[in-house]
């Protein structure tokens, strides 16, 4: 489930969700990614472009999230 694209690639590609001058935004957009891949993207993206610790941040919070939600729902899957 995690690995298929999400729909704000389509609405908000990296370039443009993280070239917004205030992070409100970018964190709003990051809440909505629910793919490892997605937040890889504009993790990569933000590493070559703007390299801002915050944001940087704020995606490998979500990737641990992302992972954390996955973990769980395998745990429930075998009870």
């Amino acid at each position: 489930m995690s690995d298929t694209p999400d729909p704000i690639l389509d609405e908000l590609p990296p370039e443009r969700l993280l070239d917004a001058d205030h992070l409100q935004p970018i964190v709003a957009g990051i809440n909505c990614m629910h793919s490892m891949e997605t937040v890889k993207q504009y993790l990569a993206y933000e590493n070559k472009h703007q390299n801002r610790t915050p944001v940087q941040s704020r995606l490998r919070e979500r990737a641990r999230e992302i992972r954390r939600d996955e973990s769980d729902t395998e745990e429930q899957a075998v009870a």
